[in-house]
């Protein structure tokens, strides 16, 4: 009996989820445990950016922002609904600068939008990003922590750097139509302003993992030897050793002591996670690392986050009960709030957010 049940109440949940109107917030959120369902219903979220209090979600139907709370964020439409956003950065002038998904790497359609502070509409803003031939596709963007309008961007398997906030583009990495697959992990190194990593898959399923420290001028191969058919998706650095590094890859997340030269196993389990994401609190470097992705491979599994207070020695796991199943989750911001650690979740399946006490750290 106790399994019917739980399995009307999935489909309750998935029906209600599927339902709702983006803009409307149920007057009592979904909560399963500590987990919350909290809004942009039925929506991808692909990642988060957090800027001056408030927190931006980049959606396969657009940008919403909320203002951080650790109450039901309400969701406010910033545009390009229809869009499949890759992430929103903030440049010096505090406009905004997006990276849209094209349907392929050659895309005819703008894929760079800009949008100033005190307008409500985006203009595309390619400049000469893709080059002369336009391999424009867009992974991700980030800008350096100390300089705004120093920008990188990750397409098919290239990096390309701008200086000018978007205004012109030079390819730093590989050429603008070299291939590859997963390639969105971009990651500035808190222990050298001019370290930058870049890594994910090539197009013969390898993961890789390259690391420059003149910002782009030269790189460095760092091995990964995780086998064929993986990619290498998120990372975390060591508050006081810049030796020590997590990556989070394909079924496992992994540990090194000496900069890459050799790397151990971190964490794994019989449910073969894709470690999409990992966050320190408030992006404060940090042994309390949290990591997310999706359970089951590809397939997708239920909504969870890994936790680790010691840089990989130990690692919990906290998910949503009862279980759901598919959802993967593709981002993970991590938020100090009035006595409360706030974890907002950006999933195939809208945000989710599970309030921790912060006595426990």
């Amino acid at each position: 009996m106790k399994y019917i049940y739980k399995l009307l109440l999935i489909l309750f949940v998935s029906v209600l989820i599927k339902g709702c109107d983006l803009t409307d917030s149920p007057d009592q959120a979904i909560q399963f445990e500590q987990f919350e369902q909290a809004g942009l219903y039925g929506e991808v979220v692909n990642s988060f950016s957090i800027d001056n209090g408030v927190i931006y979600a980049s959606t396969d139907d657009g940008v919403w922002s909320a203002e951080i709370s650790g109450n039901f964020p309400e969701w406010r439409d910033e545009g390009l609904r229809g869009l499949d956003v890759m992430n929103v950065i903030f440049l010096s002038n505090r406009s905004y600068l997006a990276g849209i998904r094209g349907d392929d790497v050659q895309s005819s359609e703008p894929v760079l939008y800009h949008r100033d502070p005190l307008q409500e509409e985006w203009e595309p803003f390619d400049q000469n990003y893709g080059g002369p031939d336009g391999m424009n596709y867009v992974y991700t963007l980030k800008n350096h922590p100390t300089q705004r309008d120093l920008i990188f961007a990750r397409g098919a398997f290239h990096a390309a750097r701008s200086t000018t906030g978007g205004e012109q583009w030079q390819t730093v990495f590989h050429d603008w139509d070299a291939m590859g697959y997963q390639a969105d992990l971009l990651e500035f190194d808190p222990h050298d302003d001019d370290r930058v990593w870049i890594g994910g898959e090539s197009s013969i399923f390898q993961p890789y993992l390259y690391v420059s420290d003149d910002l782009g001028d030269n790189w460095t191969n760092i091995p990964i030897e995780a086998g064929g058919d993986n990619a290498v998706y998120s990372m975390a650095f060591h508050p006081n050793d810049e030796n020590r590094l997590l990556i989070g890859i394909e079924g496992a997340i992994w540990v090194t002591d000496n900069f890459g030269e050799s790397w151990n196993i971190s964490f794994e389990n019989d449910l073969y996670h894709y470690i999409h994401a990992m966050a320190t609190i408030d992006g404060t470097p940090s042994e309390t690392v949290f990591a997310a992705g999706t359970e089951k491979g590809a397939a997708g599994g239920n909504i969870h986050f890994l936790l680790t207070r010691d840089f990989g020695e130990n690692w919990e796991k906290r998910s949503a009960e009862p279980a759901l199943d598919g959802a993967s989750m593709n981002d993970i911001a991590v938020i100090e709030h009035f006595g409360e650690i706030v974890v907002y979740l950006g999933t195939s399946e809208g945000v989710w957010m599970y309030k921790i006490d912060l006595a426990e750290f």
